[in-house]
C-alpha cells in the first residue's frame, strides 16, 4: 500500500520553485539578468516563498510587496532590469556604484510608483530617456559619474514632482536648458562637470524658489550671473565655480537671505563685491578667488562669522584689506 501511495504523495508535495510568489520570481529573473560576480544574489531563492528577505529588499510589512530595492556597492553589472517596473508598489530603486551599461530602457515610465532613482557611479551611455518625465511620484533622480550625452531633454520640464536632481559628471553637450526652470518642485539642481556647450545660466532658474542647492561648477558657462537668481530665498549653496561669467557680481544675490555657502571663483568677474553681503547672517564660506574684482574688502563682511573667506588672485593689489585682525580666516594673498 505504501508503495502504490507515494507517487501520490509525491504529486501533492509542493515544489520549491514554484513556491515563490509572483514578485519574486520577477526579481529571480532580474537576477538571472544581470552578472554577478561577488555572488551577492545569492540569497535570492527560488526556495523562498516571498523575496523579502532577500538581500536588498524591502517590503511592505502588512502585504509582504516589494517596495524598495538597493543594490549598491554590489559589483553587478548588465543592462538596467525594466522587469523591475513590474513589482506594483516598489517606490526606490538604487543601484549606485555598479556596472550598470547600455542605454536607459524608455520603458522605464511603466515604474509609476517610483519616488526614488539612484543609478549614480555606473556605466550608463546615450542620450537620457524623455520618458523619464512620465514618473508621476519622482522626487529624487540621481545619474551622477555616467555617460549619458546629447541634450536635456524638454520633457524634464514637466516633472511633476521632482525635488532633486543630480546630472554630475557626465558628458552632456548642449546647453543647460530654460525648462529646467518649470520644475518649481525642486530643492536640489546640480548639472556640475559635464562638458555643455557655452551658455548663460537661464534666468528662468530664478523661478525655482523652492531651491536650496544649486550647483552649476565647470559648465562652461559664459555671460553674467542673472539678477533673477536673488528670487532663490531658501538657497542655502550656490556654486557657480570654474566658469567664464562676466559682469559684476549682481547685487540681487545680497537678498539670498539663507544662503550658506557662495562659490564664484575662477571666473572673469569684475566691479566690486557688492554692499549688502553683511546681511546674510546665514553666510559661513565665500569663494570670489581667482576673478578680476576691484575696490577694498566691504567692512560688513568682517561682521559676519564666516568659517572661510576666500579673495586671493581677484582683488587688486592696490586695494588693501584694513582689517588685519581677520587674517585667519579671509586669505587675501594677493593683497597682503
Amino acid at each position: 500500500m505504501l508503495l502504490f501511495l507515494l507517487p501520490f504523495l509525491f504529486l501533492l508535495s509542493p515544489s520549491p520553485s514554484f513556491s515563490l510568489n509572483q514578485e519574486g520570481l520577477y526579481l529571480h529573473q532580474v537576477k538571472l539578468s544581470l552578472s554577478d560576480a561577488d555572488s551577492t544574489l545569492s540569497s535570492w531563492s527560488d526556495r523562498d516563498t516571498t523575496p523579502c528577505s532577500w538581500f536588498g529588499v524591502s517590503c511592505d510589512p502588512k502585504t509582504n510587496s516589494v517596495t524598495s530595492i538597493d543594490l549598491s556597492n554590489s559589483n553587478i553589472g548588465g543592462p538596467f532590469p525594466s522587469l523591475l517596473c513590474r513589482l506594483q508598489n516598489l517606490t526606490s530603486i538604487s543601484f549606485y556604484n555598479n556596472s550598470v551599461n547600455d542605454n536607459l530602457p524608455l520603458d522605464i515610465s511603466s515604474c509609476q510608483h517610483l519616488q526614488h532613482l539612484d543609478l549614480a557611479q555606473n556605466y550608463l551611455t546615450g542620450t537620457l530617456p524623455h520618458t523619464l518625465a512620465d514618473l508621476p511620484n519622482l522626487r529624487y533622480l540621481d545619474l551622477t559619474g555616467n555617460n549619458f550625452s546629447g541634450d536635456i531633454p524638454e520633457s524634464f520640464g514637466r516633472f511633476q514632482k521632482l525635488e532633486a536632481i543630480s546630472l554630475v559628471y557626465n558628458l552632456f553637450d548642449g546647453i543647460i536648458p530654460a525648462f529646467l526652470g518649470n520644475i518649481t518642485t525642486l530643492k536640489m539642481l546640480n548639472l556640475s562637470y559635464n562638458p555643455f556647450s557655452p551658455g548663460r545660466i537661464p534666468p528662468e532658474l530664478g523661478n525655482l524658489t523652492n531651491l536650496e542647492i544649486l550647483w552649476l561648477t565647470e559648465c562652461n558657462l559664459v555671460g553674467e550671473i542673472p539678477d533673477s537668481l536673488g528670487r532663490l530665498k531658501n538657497l542655502k549653496d550656490l556654486d557657480v565655480a570654474v566658469n567664464n561669467l562676466v559682469g559684476n557680481i549682481p547685487i540681487s544675490l545680497t537678498e539670498l537671505t539663507s544662503v550658506f555657502q557662495i562659490e564664484l571663483y575662477n571666473n572673469s568677474l569684475t566691479g566690486e563685491l557688492p554692499r549688502g553681503l553683511g546681511n546674510l547672517t546665514s553666510l559661513r564660506l565665500l569663494d570670489a578667488s581667482m576673478n578680476d574684482l576691484t575696490g577694498p574688502i566691504p567692512d560688513e563682511l568682517c561682521r559676519l562669522p564666516l568659517e572661510s573667506q576666500s579673495l586671493r588672485e581677484s582683488i587688486r593689489r592696490e586695494f588693501a584689506c584694513k582689517h588685519c585682525e581677520l587674517a585667519a580666516i579671509i586669505r587675501t594673498q594677493a593683497v597682503s
